[in-house]
């Protein structure tokens, strides 16, 4: 078996209530023998559902979740 970690970022808003966050996951990649593609997702260590396949605001409990790519840091000049 061969396993890669990659790390991902993501910013999500709910359509629902509006709220907005970003989440940043460590992902283990791993193909078995049979070449079978599974992943992994952590969270601070703890393994966490996809963010991609089960999108969902736990306060309002909505699954009307836009993902986007997080908003890039800008620098301003000094």
């Amino acid at each position: 078996m061969h396993t890669r970690h990659v790390q991902r970022a993501h910013a999500f808003a709910c359509l629902n209530c509006g709220h907005g966050r970003e989440g940043a996951y460590d992902i283990d990649v791993t193909m078995d023998e049979h070449a079978r593609i599974t992943t992994a997702y952590r969270v601070d260590g703890e393994r966490a559902p996809s963010p991609l396949q089960s999108p969902q605001r736990p306060a309002c409990e909505s699954h009307k979740i836009r993902i986007m790519r997080p908003p890039r840091r800008v620098r301003t000049p000094a």
